[in-house]
């Protein structure tokens, strides 16, 4: 994870903190451009897949989450939430 780059960490930061704040698409943009300069971030997909508004986006960055960390398992219950929910 590249997250040391200050850029990067505060592209973060700063995305996260849009979403809680309820700025989601907003979030989405910042979380994009850390992912831009780090698409092995596991913590920016997995924040990201709560700023998404279409399933299919949720789905992708929940499954980037766990492709850059297996054993990620807030990501894991977030795919098991899905296939329950849409029977995926």
């Amino acid at each position: 994870m590249n997250t040391e780059q200050p850029q990067t960490r505060r592209l973060l930061v700063d995305g996260v903190q849009a979403l809680v704040a309820g700025r989601r698409e907003q979030a989405r943009n910042l979380l994009m451009q850390c992912l831009e300069h780090d698409e092995r971030n596991a913590e920016a997909w997995l924040w990201l897949s709560g700023a998404m508004d279409e399933k299919d986006d949720v789905q992708v960055a929940l499954e980037n989450c766990l492709n850059c960390d297996p054993h990620n398992e807030q990501a894991r219950q977030g795919l098991d939430w899905l296939q329950t929910k849409y029977k995926v």
